[in-house]
């Protein structure tokens, strides 16, 4: 009986830690999730750099994507939005979709509502934002998974879990600016 109540305690203490862990694992994943998305406004490369994943940037069959070159990229895309007009003017973190364990890394999904202002108004897109941790959840790198799902992510990034789950597909909104009448 003793034997019996001492792994029922095991157990009991074992749940209690799992969810604490996984609890805290969300808040870090949700805060880093924001300071990564508070760079990309504010154009902080550099914070930016220190939150992205690397993987998740496409690679030719021989080329090694090095932190130079994708923060070139990043600099470079992000001066081509504002010689058309667009800015991003706000990135909310949504709900954590999902988060696995795979192997010895942490996977997990965050919805990612963007506000990006257009010349004649403003397009709000939902979409998915992907996350992994190598350290047990304590820092996370991310990838924009603007524009693919799953499948399209796993062609990028191999070993990826399947049960992770990505934003339901949906039509961005544009709202347009109110056109204000000139005064005769």
């Amino acid at each position: 009986m003793k034997k019996l109540f001492s792994i029922t305690c095991i157990l009991f203490l074992m749940v209690v830690v799992s969810k604490a862990q996984y609890t805290q694992q969300l808040t870090t994943v949700r805060e880093q999730a924001r300071i990564f998305t508070e760079a990309t406004i504010k154009r902080d490369y550099k914070t930016v750099m220190q939150y992205t994943n690397l993987e998740g940037f496409p690679k030719g069959k021989l080329s090694k994507m090095t932190e130079e070159r994708v923060l070139k990229i990043l600099q470079t895309s992000d001066e081509q939005m504002v010689q058309q007009g667009r800015e991003i003017k706000s990135i909310q973190i949504g709900d954590v979709l999902s988060i696995v364990k795979v192997g010895f890394e942490f996977q997990c999904t965050l919805e990612q509502i963007t506000d990006t202002k257009m010349q004649y108004g403003s397009i709000i897109s939902k979409t998915t934002l992907l996350a992994i941790s190598e350290d047990n959840g304590k820092t996370w790198k991310f990838t924009d998974g603007t524009g693919r799902d799953l499948n399209d992510m796993r062609k990028i990034i191999p070993h990826l879990s399947d049960k992770l789950v990505f934003a339901r597909t949906e039509s961005p909104k544009l709202i347009k600016d109110p056109v204000i009448k000139k005064q005769p």
